[in-house]
């Protein structure tokens, strides 16, 4: 008895797969595919449809991930190198901008100095260096009083109590950047409620803007190049050095725009193609100048009028559109053998 029901299920199950075999040889137009067989809708439907150009208001956002830096502060340089002769200051004071931090001893003076071997030493003068802004010195734990300074020798540095938050920006974002932004805001993670982030810079990237783990570039040092994105973190929301968040970023915005779906055009900044559907259902490609685009929908400066209307999605253009592209294994994810 046991003998027929296992053969019996092993019919079954044959059965089934030979089914589902036949069922997957359809899809892909394959011999078993008869002249009735019906394909997926998807597959059937490579066409656009006429959509109208509208008038609306559209803006751009990008969200990224950030870190809080600490400002980097400012050098006191011995420009033309000398002898240290005084401290002012010591690590870690507070000082104002201007104010005195070492005196450096150089060569110069009205007279020659007699040495202490009754010998003529060559003149001196004592020079002042200033701090070039406010804050809190540091580098001075190992400058001592009669230490020789190089042209140029970084003597100490003077960083404000002042953070920034920095993050790196995907290059083909930057295409998105249409003007300085001016409207930022920081969201600390289990920090602090957002807080609008006043811009500093756009430029390229020195070191790591963004968290790993947040998907960014790198937060400490070899970002990969690209450019970084910098505000200036509020002097009353509480952060600390390497804390990470987001920020929001309004890269541009525009009311009384012509708009129309991404899907409608080929390329998406500054100027691109459209294909344009008469009244009488002629086509007719035309360039457009094109302006913000918030991922979806994309202002058109130039090149269109309200109430006409364009083929979306635009057919692929023809000089990429090639066999070989795209495969029916591409769209149903079957894998080869091996």
């Amino acid at each position: 008895m046991k003998k027929w029901i296992i053969i019996g299920a092993v019919l079954v199950l044959v059965g089934g797969l030979t089914g589902a075999g036949y069922l997957l040889v359809s899809r892909l137009g394959g011999a078993g595919a008869g002249e009735g067989a019906v394909l997926p809708e998807a597959a059937l439907d490579v066409g656009g449809e006429p959509v109208e150009v509208v008038m609306g208001e559209i803006g751009s956002v990008l969200v990224l991930d950030a870190v809080v830096r600490a400002e980097p502060g400012e050098a006191v340089k011995a420009r033309n190198g000398g002898t240290v002769a005084h401290l002012w200051v010591g690590e870690g004071a507070e000082v104002e901008n201007g104010a005195p931090i070492v005196n450096v001893r150089v060569p110069g003076g009205d007279a020659p100095a007699a040495g202490e071997d009754g010998a003529e030493a060559p003149a001196t003068r004592e020079v002042t260096l200033y701090a070039p802004a406010a804050g809190t010195v540091s580098g001075l734990e190992d400058v001592l009083v009669g230490d020789v300074l190089e042209p140029g020798a970084v003597v100490a540095t003077v960083a404000p109590e002042e953070f920034r938050a920095v993050a790196s920006i995907p290059p083909n974002d930057l295409y998105r950047f249409y003007e300085d932004p001016e409207d930022i805001l920081l969201q600390i993670d289990q920090g602090p409620p957002a807080a609008a982030c006043e811009f500093l810079s756009l430029g390229t990237a020195e070191g790591g803007g963004a968290p790993e783990d947040g998907g960014g570039e790198g937060a400490e040092g070899g970002g990969g190049g690209g450019a970084e994105l910098a505000c200036r973190v509020p002097a009353d929301l509480e952060v600390f050095e390497g804390v990470q968040g987001q920020l929001s970023v309004s890269t541009g915005e525009a009311a009384n725009a012509l708009v129309i779906p991404v899907t409608a055009v080929r390329g998406t900044a500054g100027s691109g193609e459209v294909v344009v559907v008469g009244e009488d259902g002629t086509e007719e490609t035309r360039e457009v100048e094109l302006g913000i685009s918030d991922g979806s929908s994309v202002e058109v400066t130039e090149g269109l009028s309200i109430g006409e209307s364009v083929l979306d999605p635009i057919p692929l253009d023809p000089r990429f559109d090639v066999p070989g592209a795209h495969t029916p294994e591409d769209e149903f994810g079957v894998e080869g053998e091996g």
